[in-house]
């Protein structure tokens, strides 16, 4: 054997370090440490509790759109609505757009943009106008209804119910936010060392006492 086997045979392997067993005190430990971080995170920018709920709402509606947009093509082959095409046309563009506005309102690190908000609000209101016109044009069209109708209509009134009440706790989550700010604030989010510190004043006291 030359002298590198004999280096290679002679090796010594060192121990394979155990692996952490996850017990039920580490799980709920590491899961109050996840909720920390949301809250630190929620402490910086408190909008991200609006700003969720703007999301849900306009997915819920762009999901839910293919429905609406099969009853209006069947209404529409028989005049059934006059302005319930352009109101869900604008309520879909909206639905994105004001996603984008309220990023714009709240930049990071930056104070709120005012202006911005004030096109969120008044985004806000021409979604929840427009979805009433369909919701009073669908409803006069299912109660003047000469033949049955197919399920579209039904579940088109149910998607504009939710989308209206689900805009306006968008609205109120909105106008909330100083308060979950000032309330978030309360919530104490730092980390105890204390027992860190104290086990190192120990052990300086010890070595000293060497």
């Amino acid at each position: 054997m030359t002298d590198n086997e004999n280096m290679v045979i002679n090796e010594v392997t060192p121990p394979e370090e155990g692996k952490k067993k996850v017990t039920w005190a580490s799980f709920v430990a590491g899961l109050k440490e996840w909720f920390r971080k949301k809250i630190v995170n929620l402490k910086r920018r408190p909008s991200n509790i609006a700003f969720f709920m703007f999301v849900v709402t306009s997915l819920m509606y762009m999901i839910a759109y293919t429905s609406i947009a099969r009853m209006l093509y069947s209404g529409q082959t028989n005049s059934l609505f006059e302005w319930s095409a352009l109101c869900s046309f604008v309520t879909f563009l909206f639905s994105i757009l004001i996603l984008v506005l309220f990023m714009q309102a709240f930049p990071k690190r930056k104070k709120p943009s005012v202006v911005m908000l004030v096109l969120v609000a008044v985004f806000l209101a021409v979604m929840i106008l427009t979805d009433v016109i369909c919701y009073m044009e669908l409803q006069d069209v299912i109660t003047q209804a000469t033949e049955a109708l197919t399920a579209e209509y039904y579940s088109s009134e149910n998607i504009l119910l939710a989308h209206i009440v689900m805009l306006g706790i968008s609205a109120v989550l909105l106008a909330l936010t100083p308060v979950f700010k000032i309330l978030l604030m309360k919530i104490n989010t730092r980390k105890e060392v204390e027992s860190t510190v104290s086990e190192m004043k120990v052990a300086i006291d010890l070595e000293e006492t060497e």
